[in-house]
C-alpha cells in the first residue's frame, strides 16, 4: 500500500505532556490558598515554639498561674496540630486557620475581661500580634468570606475593649481608655478593607489570566477536531527550519471526502474528521505536532527521525486510519512524506510532501508515498 517503506514499523515512545499527571495548572485563587496553607504552618511552628518557651518557664516557677495553664493547653493542643499536619486537608487548614483566631479572641477576652494586670497586658499583646497575622491567613484560605472575618475579629475585639476598658483593675497598665476600641476596630476594618483589595485584584487577575488563555487556545486549536490549526504548524515548521533541524513533515488527504459528505451527511463527515484526528494525535509523541490543515487535510511533524522512519510512521497512521473509523464508516488516507535537508526552507517541504500526496492519489490512493 505504500512505497519506500520498510516493513518493520517501530513503535514511538508515549511521553506524558508536562503537567498531565498532576492535572490542570492551579489557578492564582489556588496557588494563594496553599501559600497560606504554609503560612498557616509556619505560624503554628512559632506559636508551638513559644508556649514551649512559657511551658519551659513554668517548670522553674516562673510565670503566674493563668499565664502557665493557657501555654500548657496551646502547647499540647499545637504538638497534636503538628503532628497531625501531613494528613490535613485545605478545609482542616480552614477549619484550624478560624480555630486559633478564635482562640486567640477568647485569650484577648479573658485578658481585658477576668485577668489581673501582669496576665492582661500578656493576653492583649498577645492578641495584638497574632490576630492580624491570622486575619491575613484567613483572608487567602476564606477568598471571598475573609473580609466578614477581618470586620467581625475587630468588631468582637473591639466590643471586649470597650467593656474591659471599664475595669479599675486595668487602670495600672493604662489600658482603662474607651477610644481603644474603636481604635481597634478602625484599624482592623481599614486591614480588612485593604486585604480584600488585594484579593480582587488578585482574582481579576486570575480572570484575565484565563481568559488570555482561553484566547491562546481558540486561536491556536481547530474548532472541530481539537488539534493544533494551520497556524501553529506553520509557526512549528518555521521553528525547525530556522534552528536546522532534522524532521518530516507528513500531508495527509482523506480519500473521497466529499463522496462521504454528499452519501452519508456533513454530521458523518464532522464524526470521521474527529476520529482521524484523535488516532492522529493518540499516535504520535508529545513533542510532535499534529494539525488540522484545511478542510479534509492534515499535517503531521514528526521530530528528531531519519527518513525510514517517517515513512514507517506514516505506514502506520494509514493503517490506524482504517482500522479505526470502521466503527463509522470506513475510511482511508493518502499520505506524502517529505524529509527535511539541512538548510531546506518551509516552502520547499512543503511542495515536496505535497508531490509525495499527489502521487499518493494518482496511484490508487490509501497509499504513503515518501519523496
Amino acid at each position: 500500500m505504500s512505497q519506500e517503506i520498510p516493513t518493520d514499523l517501530p513503535e514511538m515512545p508515549r511521553e506524558a505532556a508536562p503537567g498531565a499527571a498532576a492535572g490542570a495548572a492551579p489557578s492564582l485563587s489556588e496557588v494563594d490558598q496553599r501559600s497560606a496553607s504554609r503560612m498557616l504552618r509556619v505560624l503554628v511552628i512559632f506559636g508551638w515554639g513559644m508556649a514551649a518557651v512559657v511551658v519551659v518557664s513554668a517548670l522553674l516557677g516562673i510565670g503566674t498561674p493563668l499565664s502557665n495553664t493557657l501555654a500548657f493547653c496551646w502547647f499540647a493542643a499545637l504538638t497534636l496540630l503538628l503532628l497531625l499536619w501531613s494528613k490535613l486537608t485545605l478545609q482542616w487548614h480552614r477549619g484550624v486557620a478560624v480555630t486559633m483566631l478564635c482562640l486567640v479572641i477568647v485569650r484577648w477576652a479573658v485578658a481585658w475581661l477576668y485577668a489581673d494586670a501582669a496576665d492582661a497586658m500578656v493576653g492583649v499583646v498577645t492578641g495584638l500580634l497574632y490576630a492580624p497575622l491570622l486575619v491575613a491567613v484567613t483572608t487567602l484560605i476564606w477568598d471571598r468570606v475573609s473580609p466578614y472575618i477581618g470586620v467581625s475579629t475587630g468588631l468582637i475585639m473591639g466590643v471586649i475593649a470597650f467593656l474591659g476598658s471599664a475595669r479599675e483593675a486595668l487602670s495600672s497598665i493604662h489600658l482603662n481608655d474607651w477610644r481603644i476600641a474603636p481604635l481597634i476596630l478602625c484599624v482592623y476594618g481599614l486591614f480588612s478593607w485593604l486585604l480584600r483589595i488585594w484579593v480582587q485584584e488578585r482574582d481579576a487577575l486570575r480572570q484575565t489570566t484565563e481568559r488570555a488563555e482561553r484566547l491562546r487556545k481558540a486561536a491556536n486549536t481547530d474548532t472541530l477536531t481539537g488539534i493544533a490549526n494551520r497556524r501553529v504548524a506553520e509557526r512549528t515548521l518555521g521553528v525547525f527550519a530556522a534552528g536546522q533541524r532534522r524532521y518530516a513533515v507528513m500531508m495527509i488527504d482523506i480519500d473521497h471526502f466529499k463522496s462521504v459528505n454528499d452519501q452519508h451527511g456533513h454530521d458523518t463527515g464532522d464524526r470521521i474528521l474527529q476520529c482521524i484526528a484523535e488516532a492522529l494525535q493518540g499516535r504520535m509523541r508529545v513533542q510532535d505536532t499534529v494539525a488540522r490543515w484545511g478542510g479534509e487535510e492534515f499535517l503531521v511533524i514528526v521530530e528528531s527521525v531519519t527518513r525510514d522512519e517517517a515513512a514507517s510512521i506514516a505506514e502506520s497512521l494509514r493503517a490506524l486510519v482504517e482500522q479505526g473509523t470502521a466503527a463509522i464508516l470506513k475510511t482511508t488516507i493518502s499520505i506524502g512524506v517529505a524529509h527535511s535537508d539541512v538548510g531546506q526552507g518551509v516552502d520547499h517541504i512543503l511542495k515536496r510532501a505535497d508531490e509525495g500526496l499527489y502521487a499518493a492519489k494518482n496511484s490508487g490512493r490509501n497509499k504513503v508515498v515518501t519523496v
